[in-house]
Parts: C-alpha cells; sequence; structure tokens
C-alpha cells in the first residue's frame, strides 16, 4: 500500500472531525464511572492508578471488527501477531513483552495455558457473547499475581439479566461463513446465557499453489446464575474447537503445516458478606492439541510414512517424519477472595493454589509406561506442577489522595518462593486522575519452553522465572464526552526468556537473557459525539524503544522485534439512508528481523511498516440489522509475525436479528 491513502483518510477524519467537533456535549453515560474488576478489588477507571483500557460491546458494534484479534488490536499499547485470519491463531504482547506474558482471564477466572502462549485466546467465547473486555497495561503481579508480567486481560461475558434471543449469519469472500446464536432465558431465580458460532474458511492464499490457510472453529458458552439472598451462585462453562491450515506458521521450509486443537472449561463462584466479602471459587479446564507438521489430509499416511504423490515427508535425505505432536494440558485449581473495609482502608487478601499438568509426546519427563490413547495418539512423556499464591493489598483514602501497596508470594517445588508486589499514589481532581506506581511480576517458563524438541528448536529445562519491576508515571481527564490519557514507563527485566540463535544454521532455543530494559509512552483520546455527523471518534498512539543489557550480538524470535510504533484512528458516523459507517486504521512499524526460507536457504530479513484500513457500513431495520464489512480495504500486502502473510482486502455480508420478548404483567 502507498502510505497516501493512509495520510488522505487521516486528513479526511479530521476535516471531518473539526465541522463535528462543535456538537452537542450532553453523553449517556458517565466514563469516570464505570467499573473495573480486578482480581479482588472493584474500583472505578478514574481511581485505578494504571492505563485501563474498557472495550464494551457498544464499543465493538460502532468498529470496523470481525474478531477479537480486530477489537484488542485498537489498543495501542497492544501488539497483536496474527499468523493468519478471523482470530485462528494470534500472539498478544503488552507493551512489548511477548505472547507468553499477558494473563487471559474469563469473567475473572485465569485462562492461560502452561503449554505455550500460542493458545492463550483458545477461548469458548466469541465477539457476540462479550459485554465488556478490561486491558490493565503494565506490570501486574500485584493485583493478580503469576504471569501479569506485562498486563492482564480480561473477557466479561453478557450477564443472563434480561430475556432475548438473537441469531446472526455472516458470509463472503474465501466461502467465509459465520452463524451466532445466543439465548437469555430466566426461570425463577435461576438465569441462563448460551451463546454458539460457528465459522470457516476456504482459505485466503487463492492465487498461489499452496492455499492451506482454511479453517473452522466451534465455540459454546454457557453462564448460569442461582440468585440466592446470602450465596448466590454463578457457574461458567464452555467447550471450543478449531481446526486449521498453519501455513508455513512455524518454519517456512515446510508450508503444509496443520492443527487442531479442542478444550473444556468449567467454573463455579460465589460471593457472601458486605463489609467482610467472601469470595470462593474453582475451576477446571482440559485443552487438547494435535500439530502436524505435514498436513495428513495432503500427506497420506501409508505402510508408517506420509507420501504426497512421490514425496516422502522428511526433514533431509533418509530423515523421514516420524509423525504428530499430540499435547493434553490440565489447569485445576481454585481460590478465596476476601475484601475487609475498616478505618484503615480497604484490605484484600487472595488465597489460591494452581495445578497444571501435560501429557504429550514430546514435552515433559519420560513416563514409566506410555499412555496409550488409540492407535496413532500415544502419551509418552509428562509433567505437572503445583504453586500456592497469597495475596495482600491494602488501599487507604484521603480525601483527594489514594495510598495502596501490596504483595504476592508464590510457592511451588521448582521454582521455591517467587515475590512480588507494587505500591503506588493517586491523586484525583474532579476530571483528572495523575498516579505513580511500581509493580513487580514473575512468569514461570511454558512446558514448551523447558522441553520442545524439534528438527530447528531445542528446549532448555534449566530456565529459570523471569522478572521484572515496572515504573509508571500516567494521568487521565474524564468528562461526559472524553477520555483522554497519557503514561510514560520504564521497565526493567531480569532472566528474560526468549528463543534465540547465534547463527542463522543455529536450532532456537529459550535462554535467560541477563537484562532488558524497556521504555515506552502510550497517549490516547476517546469522544462521543451524540448529534451531528460523528458519532465517536478515537486516536492512540504508542512508542517503545528497547535496550539488551549486554553487547552479545542474536537472532531473537520474539522479544527484540518488538513494535516500536503503532498509531490508531477510529471513526464511526452517519451515511446515506440512515446508515451508520466505522472506521478503523492502525499503522505498525515494528523493530527486529525474521528469518524466511528462500531458494533452498534461510535468509534475515527486516520488518516494512504498513497501515491497514478496515471500514463496515451497517442498518438497523427493526428488529434486524444489516452490515457489510471491507477488511484491509486499500488490499495491503503485509505480514504481522515473521514471513506469514496475511489477508488482503475480504468482504463479508452481515444479518442479525434479534427478539425480545413482551413482559407481562397482571
Amino acid at each position: 500500500m502507498n502510505m497516501k491513502y493512509f495520510w488522505t483518510f487521516l486528513s479526511w477524519f479530521i476535516v471531518w472531525f473539526a465541522d463535528a467537533q462543535n456538537q452537542n456535549k450532553a453523553g449517556d453515560e458517565l466514563l469516570d464511572t464505570l467499573q473495573i474488576v480486578t482480581h479482588g478489588i472493584s474500583n472505578t477507571m478514574q481511581r485505578l492508578p494504571k492505563t485501563i483500557r474498557v472495550i464494551k460491546a457498544r464499543d465493538i458494534q460502532q468498529s470496523a471488527v470481525e474478531s477479537i484479534d480486530d477489537v484488542l488490536n485498537l489498543v495501542a499499547g497492544i501488539d497483536m501477531r496474527s499468523r493468519g485470519s478471523k482470530g485462528v491463531q494470534s500472539d498478544i504482547s503488552i507493551r512489548g513483552g511477548n505472547f507468553d506474558q499477558v494473563l487471559v482471564l474469563l469473567n475473572g477466572v485465569r485462562l492461560n495455558n502452561p503449554q505455550t502462549g500460542h493458545h492463550v485466546l483458545d477461548l469458548p467465547i466469541d465477539l457476540s457473547m462479550i459485554d465488556r473486555i478490561e486491558i490493565l497495561e503494565g506490570a501486574s503481579g500485584q493485583s493478580f499475581g503469576v504471569n501479569a508480567y506485562s498486563g492482564a486481560i480480561n473477557f466479561i461475558t453478557k450477564k443472563p439479566e434480561h430475556e432475548q434471543a438473537y441469531t446472526q449469519f455472516n458470509a463472503g469472500q474465501y466461502n467465509y461463513l459465520k452463524t451466532d446464536f445466543g439465548l437469555s432465558h430466566r426461570l425463577g431465580k435461576i438465569s441462563v446465557y448460551n451463546g454458539f458460532t460457528y465459522q470457516r474458511s476456504g482459505g485466503y492464499l487463492t492465487n498461489t499453489d499452496i492455499n492451506n490457510t482454511d479453517f473452522y472453529t466451534i465455540k459454546d458458552f454457557v453462564n448460569l446464575h442461582f440468585d440466592h439472598e446470602r450465596f448466590p451462585l454463578n457457574l461458567q462453562a464452555g467447550y471450543h474447537q478449531k481446526d486449521f491450515g498453519a501455513n508455513s506458521f512455524y518454519t517456512a521450509k515446510y508450508p503444509w503445516q496443520f492443527e487442531k486443537t479442542h478444550g473444556y472449561f468449567i467454573s463455579l463462584f460465589t460471593k457472601t458478606g458486605k463489609k467482610f466479602v467472601l469470595k470462593p471459587e474453582v475451576h477446571y479446564k482440559l485443552h487438547y492439541d494435535e500439530f502436524q507438521l505435514f498436513r495428513e489430509s495432503v500427506y497420506q499416511y501409508r505402510n508408517g510414512f506420509f507420501i504426497h504423490d512421490k514425496d516422502t515427508a522428511q526433514y533431509a535425505p533418509g530423515v523421514y517424519y516420524k509423525g504428530h505432536n499430540y499435547h493434553k494440558t490440565q489447569n485445576a485449581g481454585g481460590g478465596l477472595n476476601m475484601s475487609i473495609v475498616s478505618k484503615y482502608g480497604h484490605t484484600y487478601i487472595n488465597l489460591s493454589i494452581e495445578n497444571e499438568r501435560i501429557w504429550s509426546n514430546k514435552l515433559g519427563e519420560d513416563l514409566p509406561e506410555p499412555i496409550r490413547v488409540d492407535q496413532r495418539i500415544v502419551y509418552t512423556k509428562s509433567d505437572s506442577r503445583t504453586y500456592f499464591e497469597a495475596q495482600l493489598n491494602q488501599v487507604k483514602q484521603w480525601q483527594k489522595i489514594a495510598i495502596g501497596a501490596g504483595l504476592n508470594v508464590l510457592y511451588s517445588r521448582q521454582y521455591d518462593l517467587q515475590m512480588s508486589g507494587g505500591a503506588y499514589i493517586n491523586y484525583r481532581q474532579a476530571h483528572m486522575t495523575h498516579y505513580f506506581n511500581i509493580n513487580s511480576a514473575y512468569r514461570l517458563p511454558t512446558f514448551t519452553d523447558l522441553y520442545y524438541q524439534g528438527p530447528a528448536n531445542m528446549g532448555n529445562p534449566a530456565l529459570q522465572p523471569e522478572q521484572a519491576v515496572t515504573y509508571e508515571l500516567g494521568t487521565k481527564y474524564f468528562d461526559l464526552q472524553n477520555y483522554i490519557t497519557a503514561a510514560v514507563f520504564l521497565r526493567n527485566a531480569n532472566n528474560t526468556i526468549d528463543w534465540i540463535k547465534y547463527r542463522v544454521k543455529d536450532k532456537w532455543q529459550p535462554q535467560n537473557l541477563t537484562r532488558l530494559q524497556t521504555y515506552g509512552l502510550e497517549v490516547s483520546w476517546k469522544h462521543r459525539f451524540n448529534k451531528g455527523f460523528i458519532k465517536k471518534a478515537a486516536l492512540s498512539y504508542a512508542f517503545l524503544y528497547m535496550e539488551k543489557g549486554d553487547n552479545e550480538q542474536v537472532i531473537s524470535k520474539y522479544v527484540l522485534d518488538y513494535l516500536k510504533h503503532k498509531f490508531n484512528i477510529s471513526l464511526s458516523h452517519r451515511f446515506l439512508f440512515d446508515t451508520n459507517l466505522q472506521w478503523t486504521a492502525v499503522y505498525k512499524n515494528r523493530e527486529g528481523q525474521y528469518l524466511n526460507y528462500i531458494d533452498n536457504q534461510y535468509r534475515l530479513f527486516d520488518y516494512k511498516p504498513y497501515a491497514v484500513v478496515n471500514l463496515k457500513l451497517n442498518k438497523e431495520i427493526g428488529k434486524s440489522r444489516l452490515g457489510l464489512s471491507i477488511e484491509n480495504l486499500f488490499d495491503v500486502k503485509y505480514n504481522d509475525l515473521s514471513y506469514v502473510q496475511m489477508p488482503g482486502r475480504w468482504i463479508i455480508f452481515e444479518w442479525r436479528y434479534r427478539i425480545i420478548p413482551k413482559r407481562h404483567t397482571n
């Protein structure tokens, strides 16, 4: 894409904004009263001493987005690195962290995958099921404990409060199809919400010899609430399945990669008390992963070999591909959260236990006896770890000033004691908040970091947890229609885990880097209009700079190819025939290099900056909504992660129908 298109769009936006700036100043919701739920702490956006982003269902509806990846990509401090389309597989990083350093929660329950952060977005929910997304940027060990290294994302689903039903149908290029169904129902004190999504595509590389980008996904989520006066119960459960052509996802040398994942999730929690509040919670999660370096529908399995025409799957002459990677992971745990209000302020205590386990034919220690699932799937390795966490946070308010401090302690047999925590001071005025915080965090190595062995990779069982301390200074401005933030931060990291190599021909291996400093700046502005041409406008910019603590020259796979500049624009305005038009534009400029396999050898390439514009047009007609979206409007050729080519222009049509039963009164 010529950058002139991007700057033309930016100029067009500024002109229209100037025309609409003097419209009505009344807002229908106070931005500074929106409640944010952290680990045991509920507070308003204005009072929390961090950079907070909240994306509500209405914001999603008024944006040109088609997946959770698209929504998160609108946040300047988040780097979404996609390997395919429509959320098939994406890595999340916050403020220059990598995909293993972000804690993901569903209604406050941890959902991180101990096998690898590549699966962190294997969630049983879709856009249509989300009420809001809460994003806390920066180290959050004080609030969330382990693995909230560079930030945390909490997905809050719709509550079964009002009886209604909806259905949605999307269809577009590349044989794309998506169906959504949702139902909320109430029977006495029991209310239930159920959401279901199915989507598929035939793949977007239609003009190449290898169009290994097809996929299909299924997601089903249930939230059941029992409205008891003293002990209200909340049960959530979900299932997800995803099969996708992983076109060169992990190595450019073998393009016919394929992956299948599915999983189950359930949690139960309750709450009791007023001044002394107790919140017990238990959860359980299973995740299955099958990775095929040579896709079995292409390379047929015959007599112990994988064969395509006359080509036998092999790494080198005489070194044959033996079979797929199979992994099964389990997370089981629970916790007790307590909050106490006294003359000393608010005290928050959280006690939790978590067990993480893996069964695999690649990851872990050798099993005494293999576990045979079927003729092909045999688990020969396993590992597990259990850790206990205790958190204590204290917050005291004096008129306009709030001071808080917290400590988190983790104990595990493998890593002994790990400690994190932080402190902050917050000064609040009528429409402004100024804050300074210091927060530390740590992250345990994944089982992939520790054990993975492959033709181009070698694990490292000697890895230690990575640690970081973040300093942040920021300010926020709120009024009826504006939300403006600005923050600068410094992260000092030790034992940072990165997959590195010293020469192009070497294998990738994870190592603990000695020291890594990250400097950052973020600014954002959001304005909401109630009358006039424009409905909503938002701008944001993020800058990062990293400095490694030694002069050793290495090729970095994840840590040092950070997003140096990111600029976002979102705009929603009225259009012809009482329709609504939404625009989003993102500009990315990335540091670092990547390896691509060309002419039978690996070569290093620099990342090129790019800008992508999406638009979405919709119209409400009674209980229906009709929509048309065009992703990558200017058909830009780009790659977010390494050499993986992303989709060009993609046109999709949408129809949504909603039913709200009439309430009957006596």
